[in-house]
């Protein structure tokens, strides 16, 4: 009896850590297939956004030669940002439009995952949405329909005289020179095929914008896949490091990785910070030419609000030094020389504290790598012509000696 009741405790023993084996390798096994399918959902959701991107640009641009069309025959009419963006509608720069392909490469590299999602429709679904993208991608860098019809090289070849002229002389000479240059680009069949295709172009974006976006709903619900679960994953991908303290912030931190272009933060205990620039640039005027080297303060006061950075400038206290000593200026140019300079220094700190006020609270997302001594910033910023965009920010804490 007791060698009997000893076989069959083992036997179960044994079945229930089959059991629970089993379990564990199927929980694992579902785990690993909802992250594959969240991974896909986000990289459609993903391409859909640089489809709406695109169709952005292309009307910011397309609106701008249109104006620049009807304003073209009246000299000095069209803005040279306006007159820029007309000739970018039409300029390629010269490099192939691309998706992220890598989360497409994951999941065809895994057929035991994929072919256990369960949805036969939802893979038939992610196939199909990749199959679409290729071609639109194809279609993008070989149609003559989408194939932007001017080179970057045939700007780069444009001859503009720059001797003995003066900084506005230069600048006029610029405008015409990109005018003409227009202007007889607007006469070849070519380049008017591709302006009075443009809205069918846009056609396109929205409809298969509209497509991959029911097509993704779609997904989630067949999948089961809820918004916070996918935002969840979303942050899981983005989120990495260790949460900030104001203790670890304390101190300086600099990005400088040539002697061009540096940067240094300095965090204090009583939450007042500051943020020098360091910039070297090479000058190639009518009248001057050499480096000039600006340096750009500001000061403020920090706060940390959970994983975020935020920054309130003093908009008074922003400065700009210009060193102008390695820029020598053409004989009996002087005067033009420090002209510019002067002028230069003062549209460098109106932009500054025009940005500034854009800006006011500037509010970072920051995590600290294991070491405490690198860090990284993620947030937007605000460019020349007041478009946001994301920018992200390495910085190494400075070393005291």
């Amino acid at each position: 009896m007791q060698f009997l009741i000893s076989v069959m405790g083992t036997a179960i023993g044994v079945g229930l850590t089959f059991a629970v084996s089993h379990r564990i390798e199927n929980r694992k096994k579902e785990q690993a297939q909802r992250l594959t399918a969240m991974m896909v959902i986000h990289d459609i959701d993903e391409s859909v956004q640089s489809l709406k991107t695109l169709k952005e640009q292309t009307e910011t641009l397309y609106e701008a030669m249109l104006f620049t069309k009807e304003q073209l025959d009246q000299s000095n009419s069209v803005p040279y940002d306006t007159l820029y963006k007309a000739i970018a509608f039409i300029t390629s720069d010269d490099q192939d439009f691309r998706f992220d392909m890598s989360k497409e490469k994951i999941f065809h590299s895994s057929p035991e995952t994929w072919q256990n999602l369960g949805s036969m429709k939802f893979i038939d679904n992610v196939q199909s949405f990749y199959f679409e993208r290729q071609a639109f991608q194809d279609m993008q860098n070989k149609s003559i329909l989408w194939l932007k019809p001017i080179s970057m090289r045939e700007l780069e070849e444009l001859q503009i005289d720059n001797s003995n002229v003066s900084l506005e002389e230069f600048v006029d000479q610029t405008n015409a020179v990109l005018r003409d240059f227009l202007k007889d680009q607007l006469n070849d069949d070519h380049i008017k095929n591709y302006i009075d295709y443009t809205p069918w172009r846009l056609n396109a974006l929205v409809e298969l914008i509209e497509t991959w976006t029911q097509m993704n709903d779609e997904n989630k619900f067949l999948m089961s896949i809820t918004d916070e679960e996918l935002e969840n994953y979303v942050n899981s991908i983005n989120q990495s490091g260790i949460a900030l303290t104001e203790k670890m912030l304390i101190g300086s931190w600099e990005i400088s990785s040539t002697e061009e272009n540096s940067l240094v933060w300095e965090f204090r205990k009583d939450h007042s910070y500051s943020f020098v620039t360091y910039t070297l640039s090479a000058v190639n005027l009518p009248f001057a030419k050499g480096k000039v080297k600006i340096s750009v303060t500001e000061e403020g006061t920090w706060t940390l609000e959970g994983d975020s950075l935020i920054r309130v400038a003093d908009l008074d206290a922003i400065g700009v030094d210009m060193d102008v000593s390695n820029l020598i200026a053409t004989t009996g140019k002087q005067d033009l020389c420090d002209n510019w300079a002067k002028g230069y220094k003062e549209d460098l700190l109106n932009y500054n504290r025009a940005n500034g006020k854009m800006n006011p609270r500037n509010a970072r997302h920051v995590r600290l790598d294991a070491s405490h001594n690198k860090m990284e910033l993620k947030g937007t910023s605000i460019t020349q012509q007041g478009e946001e965009v994301p920018v992200t920010f390495y910085l190494k804490r400075k070393k005291v000696f």
